[in-house]
Protein backbone atom coordinates (compact mmCIF):
# COMPACT_ATOMS: atom_id res chain seq x y z
CA UNK A 1 0.00 0.00 0.00
CA UNK A 2 1.39 3.40 -0.99
CA UNK A 3 2.21 5.56 2.08
CA UNK A 4 0.28 8.78 2.53
CA UNK A 5 2.10 12.12 2.08
CA UNK A 6 3.34 13.60 5.35
CA UNK A 7 2.19 17.10 4.43
CA UNK A 8 -1.34 17.57 5.76
CA UNK A 9 -2.59 19.46 2.69
CA UNK A 10 -1.09 16.97 0.21
CA UNK A 11 -2.49 14.11 2.27
CA UNK A 12 -5.93 15.69 2.06
CA UNK A 13 -5.67 16.06 -1.73
CA UNK A 14 -4.52 12.46 -2.06
CA UNK A 15 -7.41 11.21 0.09
CA UNK A 16 -9.89 13.26 -1.95
CA UNK A 17 -8.62 11.65 -5.16
CA UNK A 18 -8.86 8.22 -3.55
CA UNK A 19 -12.39 8.91 -2.40
CA UNK A 20 -13.44 10.10 -5.87
CA UNK A 21 -12.36 6.77 -7.36
CA UNK A 22 -13.28 4.44 -4.48
CA UNK A 23 -16.76 5.90 -3.95
CA UNK A 24 -17.51 6.07 -7.69
CA UNK A 25 -18.29 9.77 -7.55
CA UNK A 26 -18.38 9.91 -11.35
CA UNK A 27 -21.17 7.31 -11.48
CA UNK A 28 -23.07 8.86 -8.58
CA UNK A 29 -22.88 12.34 -10.12
CA UNK A 30 -24.13 10.98 -13.46
CA UNK A 31 -27.13 9.41 -11.68
CA UNK A 32 -27.79 12.66 -9.82
CA UNK A 33 -27.54 14.69 -13.04
CA UNK A 34 -30.03 12.30 -14.66
CA UNK A 35 -32.63 12.92 -11.95
CA UNK A 36 -31.91 16.64 -11.94
CA UNK A 37 -32.60 16.73 -15.68
CA UNK A 38 -35.98 15.05 -15.23
CA UNK A 39 -36.68 17.38 -12.32
CA UNK A 40 -36.13 20.55 -14.34
CA UNK A 41 -39.11 20.37 -16.71
CA UNK A 42 -41.94 19.81 -14.18
CA UNK A 43 -40.23 22.25 -11.83
CA UNK A 44 -40.12 24.87 -14.58
CA UNK A 45 -43.82 24.27 -15.23
CA UNK A 46 -44.55 24.76 -11.52
CA UNK A 47 -42.41 27.91 -11.24
CA UNK A 48 -43.84 29.31 -14.49
CA UNK A 49 -47.41 28.75 -13.31
CA UNK A 50 -46.53 30.30 -9.97
CA UNK A 51 -45.01 33.32 -11.69
CA UNK A 52 -48.12 33.69 -13.83
CA UNK A 53 -50.52 33.44 -10.91
CA UNK A 54 -48.51 35.84 -8.74
CA UNK A 55 -47.51 38.04 -11.71
CA UNK A 56 -43.85 38.01 -10.74
CA UNK A 57 -41.00 39.46 -12.78
CA UNK A 58 -39.66 36.75 -15.13
CA UNK A 59 -37.10 39.10 -16.71
CA UNK A 60 -35.57 39.82 -13.31
CA UNK A 61 -35.12 36.13 -12.60
CA UNK A 62 -33.52 35.51 -15.98
CA UNK A 63 -31.11 38.41 -15.45
CA UNK A 64 -30.00 36.83 -12.19
CA UNK A 65 -29.54 33.41 -13.80
CA UNK A 66 -27.61 35.00 -16.67
CA UNK A 67 -24.78 35.89 -14.29
CA UNK A 68 -24.01 32.22 -13.64
CA UNK A 69 -25.44 30.12 -16.47
CA UNK A 70 -24.65 30.07 -20.20
CA UNK A 71 -26.91 32.30 -22.25
CA UNK A 72 -28.28 29.35 -24.23
CA UNK A 73 -29.49 27.68 -21.03
CA UNK A 74 -30.99 30.94 -19.75
CA UNK A 75 -32.89 31.36 -23.03
CA UNK A 76 -34.04 27.73 -22.79
CA UNK A 77 -35.38 28.31 -19.26
CA UNK A 78 -36.84 31.67 -20.24
CA UNK A 79 -38.87 30.07 -23.02
CA UNK A 80 -40.73 27.88 -20.50
CA UNK A 81 -41.09 30.61 -17.90
CA UNK A 82 -42.45 33.12 -20.40
CA UNK A 83 -44.86 30.77 -22.15
CA UNK A 84 -46.42 29.22 -19.06
CA UNK A 85 -46.19 32.48 -17.11
CA UNK A 86 -48.31 34.23 -19.74
CA UNK A 87 -50.92 31.46 -19.55
CA UNK A 88 -51.47 30.91 -15.82
CA UNK A 89 -53.43 27.79 -14.99
CA UNK A 90 -54.16 26.35 -11.56
CA UNK A 91 -54.36 22.78 -12.92
CA UNK A 92 -50.94 23.22 -14.52
CA UNK A 93 -49.62 24.49 -11.21
CA UNK A 94 -50.87 21.38 -9.40
CA UNK A 95 -49.46 19.09 -12.11
CA UNK A 96 -46.08 20.78 -11.92
CA UNK A 97 -46.10 20.64 -8.11
CA UNK A 98 -46.80 16.88 -8.00
CA UNK A 99 -43.97 16.01 -10.37
CA UNK A 100 -41.79 18.71 -8.83
CA UNK A 101 -41.94 16.65 -5.65
CA UNK A 102 -41.48 13.18 -7.16
CA UNK A 103 -38.36 13.81 -9.26
CA UNK A 104 -36.64 16.09 -6.70
CA UNK A 105 -37.24 13.31 -4.16
CA UNK A 106 -35.35 10.91 -6.41
CA UNK A 107 -32.55 13.46 -6.83
CA UNK A 108 -32.46 14.17 -3.09
CA UNK A 109 -32.38 10.45 -2.30
CA UNK A 110 -29.46 9.96 -4.69
CA UNK A 111 -27.53 12.85 -3.15
CA UNK A 112 -28.28 11.68 0.40
CA UNK A 113 -26.95 8.23 -0.38
CA UNK A 114 -23.79 9.78 -1.83
CA UNK A 115 -23.42 11.86 1.35
CA UNK A 116 -23.81 8.75 3.50
CA UNK A 117 -21.13 7.03 1.44
CA UNK A 118 -18.81 9.99 1.98
CA UNK A 119 -19.34 9.74 5.75
CA UNK A 120 -18.96 5.91 5.67
CA UNK A 121 -22.46 5.41 7.08
CA UNK A 122 -23.70 2.64 4.82
CA UNK A 123 -27.37 2.13 3.84
CA UNK A 124 -30.05 3.98 5.83
CA UNK A 125 -31.19 2.13 8.94
CA UNK A 126 -34.91 2.74 8.49
CA UNK A 127 -36.19 2.97 4.89
CA UNK A 128 -39.45 4.63 5.97
CA UNK A 129 -37.66 7.19 8.12
CA UNK A 130 -35.24 7.91 5.29
CA UNK A 131 -38.12 8.39 2.85
CA UNK A 132 -39.86 10.80 5.24
CA UNK A 133 -36.68 12.82 5.64
CA UNK A 134 -36.27 12.95 1.87
CA UNK A 135 -39.86 14.12 1.44
CA UNK A 136 -39.45 16.73 4.19
CA UNK A 137 -36.29 18.13 2.62
CA UNK A 138 -37.85 18.19 -0.86
CA UNK A 139 -40.89 20.15 0.33
CA UNK A 140 -38.73 22.59 2.30
CA UNK A 141 -36.43 23.06 -0.70
CA UNK A 142 -39.31 23.84 -3.06
CA UNK A 143 -40.76 26.26 -0.49
CA UNK A 144 -37.38 27.95 -0.07
CA UNK A 145 -36.91 28.34 -3.83
CA UNK A 146 -40.41 29.76 -4.32
CA UNK A 147 -39.92 32.15 -1.39
CA UNK A 148 -36.56 33.27 -2.73
CA UNK A 149 -38.03 34.00 -6.15
CA UNK A 150 -40.85 35.95 -4.53
CA UNK A 151 -38.43 37.99 -2.42
CA UNK A 152 -36.22 38.75 -5.42
CA UNK A 153 -39.08 39.85 -7.68
CA UNK A 154 -41.87 41.12 -5.45
CA UNK A 155 -39.25 42.95 -3.40
CA UNK A 156 -38.33 45.08 -6.41
CA UNK A 157 -41.94 46.08 -7.00
CA UNK A 158 -42.57 46.91 -3.36
CA UNK A 159 -39.38 48.97 -3.12
CA UNK A 160 -40.16 50.76 -6.39
CA UNK A 161 -43.62 51.64 -5.13
CA UNK A 162 -42.19 52.81 -1.79
CA UNK A 163 -39.57 55.00 -3.51
CA UNK A 164 -42.19 56.59 -5.80
CA UNK A 165 -45.12 57.01 -3.43
CA UNK A 166 -43.77 56.73 0.12
CA UNK A 167 -40.56 58.78 -0.25
CA UNK A 168 -38.32 55.84 0.56
CA UNK A 169 -34.67 56.82 -0.04
CA UNK A 170 -33.30 55.43 -3.28
CA UNK A 171 -30.19 54.28 -1.41
CA UNK A 172 -32.28 51.74 0.48
CA UNK A 173 -33.64 50.24 -2.74
CA UNK A 174 -30.15 50.15 -4.26
CA UNK A 175 -28.73 48.49 -1.15
CA UNK A 176 -31.42 45.81 -1.27
CA UNK A 177 -30.68 45.17 -4.94
CA UNK A 178 -27.05 44.52 -4.02
CA UNK A 179 -27.87 42.37 -0.99
CA UNK A 180 -30.27 40.06 -2.81
CA UNK A 181 -27.55 37.77 -4.12
CA UNK A 182 -25.78 37.37 -0.74
CA UNK A 183 -29.21 36.51 0.69
CA UNK A 184 -29.71 33.89 -2.03
CA UNK A 185 -26.20 32.54 -1.37
CA UNK A 186 -26.99 32.26 2.35
CA UNK A 187 -30.22 30.42 1.51
CA UNK A 188 -28.24 28.03 -0.70
CA UNK A 189 -25.74 27.45 2.11
CA UNK A 190 -28.39 26.52 4.66
CA UNK A 191 -30.23 24.36 2.12
CA UNK A 192 -27.11 22.29 1.38
CA UNK A 193 -26.03 22.30 5.03
CA UNK A 194 -29.44 20.95 6.03
CA UNK A 195 -29.23 18.20 3.40
CA UNK A 196 -25.76 17.09 4.61
CA UNK A 197 -27.04 17.10 8.20
CA UNK A 198 -30.30 15.33 7.39
CA UNK A 199 -28.46 12.48 5.69
CA UNK A 200 -26.80 11.52 8.99
CA UNK A 201 -28.03 8.98 11.52
CA UNK A 202 -26.95 11.18 14.43
CA UNK A 203 -26.40 14.89 14.95
CA UNK A 204 -22.97 15.78 13.60
CA UNK A 205 -20.82 18.59 15.04
CA UNK A 206 -20.89 21.85 13.10
CA UNK A 207 -17.26 21.42 11.96
CA UNK A 208 -18.12 18.09 10.28
CA UNK A 209 -20.60 19.75 7.91
CA UNK A 210 -19.89 23.43 7.18
CA UNK A 211 -16.47 23.18 5.41
CA UNK A 212 -17.82 20.93 2.66
CA UNK A 213 -20.95 23.06 2.35
CA UNK A 214 -18.93 26.23 1.74
CA UNK A 215 -16.54 24.42 -0.61
CA UNK A 216 -19.37 22.83 -2.62
CA UNK A 217 -21.23 26.12 -3.09
CA UNK A 218 -18.02 27.98 -3.93
CA UNK A 219 -16.95 25.32 -6.42
CA UNK A 220 -20.42 25.27 -7.97
CA UNK A 221 -20.47 29.04 -8.46
CA UNK A 222 -16.95 29.13 -9.92
CA UNK A 223 -17.56 26.16 -12.23
CA UNK A 224 -20.89 27.62 -13.37
CA UNK A 225 -19.31 30.99 -14.14
CA UNK A 226 -16.34 29.44 -15.98
CA UNK A 227 -18.60 27.11 -17.95
CA UNK A 228 -20.93 29.97 -18.85
CA UNK A 229 -17.93 31.95 -20.13
CA UNK A 230 -16.69 28.92 -22.08
CA UNK A 231 -20.05 28.20 -23.70
CA UNK A 232 -20.79 31.84 -24.53
CA UNK A 233 -17.34 32.76 -25.85
CA UNK A 234 -15.46 29.64 -26.93
CA UNK A 235 -17.63 26.58 -27.50
CA UNK A 236 -20.41 26.40 -30.06
CA UNK A 237 -22.64 23.46 -29.19
CA UNK A 238 -25.20 24.39 -31.83
CA UNK A 239 -22.63 23.68 -34.56
CA UNK A 240 -21.60 20.33 -33.06
CA UNK A 241 -24.99 19.05 -31.92
CA UNK A 242 -27.51 21.14 -33.87
CA UNK A 243 -30.84 21.77 -32.18
CA UNK A 244 -29.95 19.65 -29.12
CA UNK A 245 -26.86 21.77 -28.40
CA UNK A 246 -28.63 23.55 -25.54
CA UNK A 247 -29.61 20.23 -23.96
CA UNK A 248 -26.00 19.03 -24.19
CA UNK A 249 -24.79 22.21 -22.49
CA UNK A 250 -27.44 21.72 -19.80
CA UNK A 251 -26.41 18.10 -19.22
CA UNK A 252 -22.74 19.01 -18.80
CA UNK A 253 -23.61 21.80 -16.37
CA UNK A 254 -25.85 19.47 -14.34
CA UNK A 255 -23.10 16.86 -14.15
CA UNK A 256 -20.55 19.43 -12.97
CA UNK A 257 -23.04 20.67 -10.38
CA UNK A 258 -23.62 17.11 -9.15
CA UNK A 259 -19.87 16.48 -8.80
CA UNK A 260 -19.48 19.71 -6.79
CA UNK A 261 -22.31 18.78 -4.41
CA UNK A 262 -21.03 15.25 -3.82
CA UNK A 263 -17.38 16.27 -3.43
CA UNK A 264 -18.43 18.75 -0.74
CA UNK A 265 -19.54 15.79 1.37
CA UNK A 266 -16.35 13.92 0.45
CA UNK A 267 -14.33 16.90 1.70
CA UNK A 268 -16.10 16.70 5.04
CA UNK A 269 -15.32 12.98 5.20
CA UNK A 270 -11.67 13.67 4.37
CA UNK A 271 -11.36 16.31 7.10
CA UNK A 272 -12.88 13.89 9.62
CA UNK A 273 -10.29 11.26 8.62
CA UNK A 274 -7.43 13.76 8.93
CA UNK A 275 -8.58 14.81 12.40
CA UNK A 276 -8.77 11.15 13.47
CA UNK A 277 -5.27 10.51 12.13
CA UNK A 278 -3.94 13.56 13.98
CA UNK A 279 -5.64 12.49 17.19
CA UNK A 280 -4.19 8.97 16.81
CA UNK A 281 -0.68 10.34 16.26
CA UNK A 282 -0.92 12.62 19.29
CA UNK A 283 -2.26 9.77 21.45
CA UNK A 284 0.60 7.52 20.32
CA UNK A 285 3.16 10.23 20.99
CA UNK A 286 1.79 10.83 24.49
CA UNK A 287 1.77 7.10 25.23
CA UNK A 288 5.35 6.75 23.96
CA UNK A 289 6.55 9.61 26.14
CA UNK A 290 5.33 8.03 29.39
CA UNK A 291 7.97 6.58 31.69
Amino acid sequence: MRPLPKNRFLRGVYLMMQRYLRHSVGIQSAALAFYLLFMIFPFLIFISALLGLLQLDVAGILRGLGELLPQAIVEFIGMYLTYVGQNPNLHLLVFGLVFSIYFPMRATNTLMRAVRTAYHLGPPRGPLRHMLKTLLYTVLLITAIASTLAVMTVGDRILGYAVTHLSLPGLVAETWARLRFPVVAAAGFFALFFLYALAQDVIQPWRNIWPGTVAALGAWMILSWLYAFYVDNIANYSVLYGSIGTVMALLIWLNMSAVALIMGAELNGTLISLRKDKAGIETGANAGGRP
